[in-house]
Order: structure tokens, then C-alpha cells, then sequence
């Protein structure tokens, strides 16, 4: 069993390094038995005359732009996300898009042609992927990540601050007036974390980054740690956040985690909500629910079936968030986390002497289990 699953491991990095590689002496990479263009090394992104002059447009705005990536699968949501952010104060103003394919982004430009956009085409490589070809949706969701992590590397290359944002996350209050990069000047990169203070099993995961919401100042240190996640992608089957919390290990990146009430993950969902976060990204953890239908199901929706916003239901959402998913509190209280002596001691020695205090090699194979 060890070795079979090994072997799928195997496959999986050496498929993303593969796809993602650069382009050879022809033009052409060969992926999977058949000729394919490459668009994913970060060479083909980072001069690619429409992100060029995309970029031109980030670095003249005044503040750094919010940027949300998203394709056909979740583009209902990112809509959604967009009349969240229409009765907040400035927040649409700086909100910019990169979708990974065609046909979300054309849609995008005709409902909202004042919001900044550019396609990474990743339909191209989706389709050179056999839907028979093992692990396809987990390879495809890493090569998302990797791109991803190549556009970041490029903005920082150009000198941009920038945040990275996803169009599943919840705005309950008004985050643009925080200024919150202008509050930690002395830091690179800042990012939220998973956890929850009430959960005692997440004291084993103190500063593990959720990835969902992030602040990049654009320089060259910040590009070589977007450089340093993607030489890492390719090499094990880690995903991003795991190895960005790994290499924030090294002070010289100037990483910083950010207070939980300012940014959640969904993990807020599961204590108490006397106290609610600015933002919140929301994870759905059954399969087969949408993400829409989660959205519906916690009364999540801004948007009327017509296509314009629903102001009440972004005023009301304080409300909705403290009410949604009440299944989630049924575990709050009871101990079903419990250490025994020896776990305790491992521990402590990890502590006195400190290899790895808060698992962030652990973390690194979080995805392990996934193929």
C-alpha cells in the first residue's frame, strides 16, 4: 500500500513540474503524448502583453488593489462577492480580477467593465489532461495554486502591493478603512491563519497561514519567496499555504500573521461567535454541497436572481453569520481532544529544544492523504 501510494505521489509532482515547465527550444512542450503551447512557466506570464499591461494598471492606482482570482466553476460566487463589496465605502475601487479562463472573464467584462481584468488561460492545459487520468481535479487544483503563486512572484518582481483575495470570503465590516498595510510597515507579507482560539486542538497549529487572504509589498525579497513556493510545488505534494508557513520560518521574509478578528478562515465557524472577524473566508467541507448552495443555505446571498445587489442581505449578514452552520457548534465544549503523556512530553521536548514547535514540517504533508 506504502508503495503504491508513493508511486501516485510520485506522479503527481512530476505532472505539475511537467505541465509547468518552461517552454522548450521548439515552443512546444510535449504533455502527456500530445503537443502542447505552454502558458504556465512564469516566463510566458510575467511578459505576456495583456498581464503587462495589466500590471501598468495596478501599479498606477492609489491604493494596493484587491485581487481575486476565479474561473467558470466559481464565477457565480465571485459575483456574488462583488455585491458584497458594492455598499461598502471605496472597497469596489480596488477590486481587480484574474480568471483562468475565457469564457468567466468575457462574462465579467460585460456585467462589470470597469473592474481590471486579464485572463491565464488554463483551459489549454485542463484539457490536455485526460478526464481518466488519475488524481486529474487534485492535479488541476495545484496547477491553479502554482499559477497563482507565479502571478504573485511577478507583481512582486514589478514593485506592486497588492492583496490576494478569493471570492469566497465574507466582508462584515468595512476592511478597506482599516489601512491594515499601512499598519505594519516593517513587514513583506501578511497573511491570515487557520485555527480557532476555543478549539484546543489548533494550539498544535499556532501561525499554520490559511492562504486565503494575503498582502504582498512588492520587492525582491517577496519575489524570491513567491520563487521558493513554486521550486517547492514542483518538488512535493504540498500546497501553497503549507509551504509558505514553512519558509516564514526564516525571518528574513518579514512574514506576519494577522489577528483572527480582523481575518478568519472557516474555522471560526466551529467556537462561539460572540465576537465577528472583519472578513471571513468560507470553506465548504461536503462534497456534495456547491459552494452556491452553502452560500444559500447560510443566507450568504447578496445578489437577486435578476442580477442586482441586495442591499438588506449585506446589512444583515452580521446577523447571518452568527447563525450560520449551528451544526458546527455540537463538538464546542466536549474534550475530543485529549494528549495523552507521552504526545505531552514529545511536546515539551519539541518545545525546550525547538525542532519544529509548531509543526510546520507536519504541515507539509497535510495533502497527503487527498491522492
Amino acid at each position: 500500500m506504502m508503495s503504491i501510494h508513493l508511486f501516485r505521489q510520485r506522479n503527481v509532482i512530476m505532472t505539475v513540474d511537467r505541465v509547468a515547465a518552461k517552454v522548450g527550444p521548439g515552443g512546444l512542450e510535449r504533455v502527456f503524448g500530445t503537443l502542447l503551447e505552454s502558458q504556465l512557466s512564469f516566463e510566458d506570464i510575467h511578459n505576456d502583453y495583456d498581464f503587462v499591461q495589466f500590471s501598468e494598471g495596478l501599479k498606477a492606482m492609489q491604493k494596493p488593489p484587491y485581487i481575486v482570482f476565479y474561473d467558470s466553476s466559481n464565477l457565480d460566487i465571485f459575483l456574488n462577492h462583488i455585491c458584497n463589496l458594492e455598499f461598502i465605502p471605496n472597497a469596489l475601487s480596488r477590486l481587480v480580477a484574474i480568471s483562468f479562463d475565457t469564457n468567466s472573464h468575457m462574462i465579467l467584462q460585460e456585467k462589470y467593465p470597469k473592474i481590471p481584468s486579464v485572463v491565464v488561460d488554463l483551459d489549454p492545459i485542463k484539457e490536455s489532461l485526460e478526464e481518466t487520468y488519475e488524481n486529474r481535479r487534485y492535479i488541476i487544483y495545484q496547477l491553479v495554486l502554482l499559477t497563482r503563486t507565479r502571478v504573485c512572484a511577478s507583481l512582486a518582481l514589478r514593485g506592486i502591493n497588492y492583496w490576494a483575495m478569493q471570492q469566497d470570503s465574507l466582508w462584515i465590516e468595512n476592511f478597506e478603512s482599516m489601512n491594515i498595510e499601512d499598519r505594519y510597515t516593517d513587514q513583506y507579507i501578511l497573511f491570515d491563519t487557520v485555527g480557532n482560539e476555543q478549539l484546543p486542538e489548533y494550539k498544535r497549529m499556532h501561525g499554520w497561514i490559511c492562504g486565503s487572504t494575503y498582502f504582498v509589498r512588492g520587492n525582491p525579497t517577496t519575489h524570491q519567496f513567491f520563487m521558493q513556493v513554486d521550486a517547492f510545488m514542483r518538488s512535493h505534494q504540498s500546497p501553497d499555504s503549507s509551504i509558505m508557513t514553512y519558509l516564514c520560518g526564516h525571518r528574513n521574509y518579514k512574514c506576519h500573521r494577522l489577528p483572527r478578528w480582523i481575518i478568519s478562515s472557516s474555522d471560526y465557524f466551529r467556537g462561539t461567535r460572540e465576537t465577528t472577524p472583519v472578513m471571513i473566508q468560507v470553506d465548504s467541507d461536503q462534497k456534495e454541497e456547491t459552494k452556491m448552495e452553502l452560500f444559500q443555505r447560510a443566507n450568504f446571498i447578496f445578489r437577486h436572481d435578476n442580477g442586482t445587489c441586495d442591499r438588506r442581505a449585506v446589512h444583515k449578514l452580521r446577523d447571518a453569520v452568527r447563525l450560520a452552520f449551528p451544526e458546527k457548534l455540537k463538538t464546542l465544549g466536549q474534550n475530543m481532544y485529549a494528549e495523552g503523556l507521552l504526545t505531552r512530553l514529545y511536546y515539551a521536548y519539541k518545545h525546550i529544544f525547538n525542532v519544529d514547535r509548531y509543526n510546520n514540517k507536519v504541515f507539509l504533508t497535510v495533502h497527503y492523504t487527498l491522492i
